[in-house]
């Protein structure tokens, strides 16, 4: 299967995908000396990796679909590897056996000697490689674990590395990727939403009242909470936009509070936004943990937001998202997925940060902030 260009930012990239598919039957070969054994039908699974990039968003698109995985290939106990904060994200998920915390980086390569030896002596029948981008670096280490069933998407290519490649019938966001790799194993229709399943503790709920209180707001609070940061390298949308809009939908209605939400790393930009935005804006930075603050969302009226972790969290919790994608990459996969979020930013794609500025500059901040404004309502 040769790839196709609009799969790739990267000319280089596609190239190196195109020229992996021409030596795929080398790569086949090579691949099957390293493994442990022959390829099963996922129904006589019994042991199963999980394995993708470790961000917090990352992870939550995965935890839309894993309630059908687990249900359709009942025998097999499923195990993520992700780093610490993915397994916060994914703490009493009942989909899974365990959720082990050992990668150092977003990355599987990221993993250590130690643990890959601990993973080696799992044994495990399958490896799900569920990221479509660098998906080489999941690959890599199910070779390196000798797994005998290792399976990831075909339209990025080294499917010689791969003992079952899903192909997906059309570009999607990255959560129906994942929906799609389920179906095609399990060869059922999944019909749940595409929501991120988080599961809160009573511990989660206190804390984030406790920081609810804190910053002022009392049970008929209207919050609009806001994270304007992002982790991404790329497509990072400016934090004018976000002052600006902020701005308008203070303007449109008295009753509305912000909720600055950050780490202690985001700390100075949050106060940029605070100090142009003003009084109504309040700041909690590095304050929650990750499923405190998912809680501390649920309670918001709406989010305000870049394409990051925050993002996908307030989807959790159900509560109306306005983001803005990350306008470097696909425009599909990093599109909306669930009904009850609106991606604002105009059309485009695979931009640099300054027609990303230019583009968002064209964005009416009065029809948005009229819209937020709108489904910024009282919540409990």
């Amino acid at each position: 299967m040769i790839p196709y260009r609009r799969d790739f930012r990267d000319p280089v990239n596609y190239a190196a995908a195109v020229a992996s598919e021409l030596v795929a039957p080398l790569l086949r070969r090579w691949a099957r000396s390293r493994s442990r054994g022959d390829a099963t039908a996922p129904a006589d699974w019994t042991c199963g990796l999980i394995v993708g990039h470790g961000h917090i968003g990352d992870v939550l698109y995965r935890t839309c679909t894993l309630d059908a995985l687990a249900a359709e290939l009942p025998r097999c106990r499923w195990s993520y590897l992700t780093t610490p904060l993915g397994a916060e994200v994914l703490h009493g998920n009942p989909a899974l056996y365990d959720v082990l915390p050992w990668m150092e980086g977003a990355e599987p390569s990221s993993v250590n000697t130690a643990h890959v030896q601990a993973l080696d002596q799992r044994k495990y029948d399958a490896v799900l490689c569920t990221e479509s981008v660098r998906h080489q670096t999941a690959l890599r280490l199910a070779l390196r674990l000798g797994v005998p069933n290792r399976v990831a998407y075909a339209h990025k290519g080294l499917t010689g590395l791969m003992t079952r490649a899903v192909r997906l019938p059309q570009p999607m966001s990255r959560p129906a990727q994942f929906r799609a790799m389920v179906e095609d194993l399990t060869g059922v229709t999944v019909k749940d939403e595409l929501r991120p399943r988080v599961y809160l503790t009573e511990s989660d709920q206190r804390a984030a009242m406790q920081e609810w209180l804190r910053l002022g707001f009392t049970m008929q609070s209207r919050v609009l909470a806001c994270a304007p940061t992002t982790r991404q390298t790329i497509g990072r949308p400016p934090l004018d936009f976000f002052i600006r809009t902020l701005c308008e939908v203070l303007a449109r209605d008295a009753d509305i509070q912000i909720a600055l939400c950050g780490t202690l790393e985001d700390a100075q930009q949050l106060r940029v936004v605070a100090d142009a935005v003003g009084v109504r804006a309040r700041l909690s930075v590095g304050a929650l943990s990750v499923r405190a603050y998912a809680a501390f969302l649920r309670r918001c009226g709406a989010f305000l937001g870049a394409d990051s972790g925050p993002r996908h969290l307030a989807n959790a919790m159900k509560t109306p998202v306005f983001f803005v994608r990350n306008l470097a990459t696909s425009a599909i996969e990093a599109g909306r997925y669930c009904a009850s979020e609106r991606d604002v930013a105009p059309d485009g794609q695979y931009m640099n940060d300054t027609e990303i500025a230019a583009l968002l500059q064209k964005v009416d901040k009065r029809a948005l902030a009229a819209d937020i404004a709108a489904l910024t309502t009282v919540r409990s």
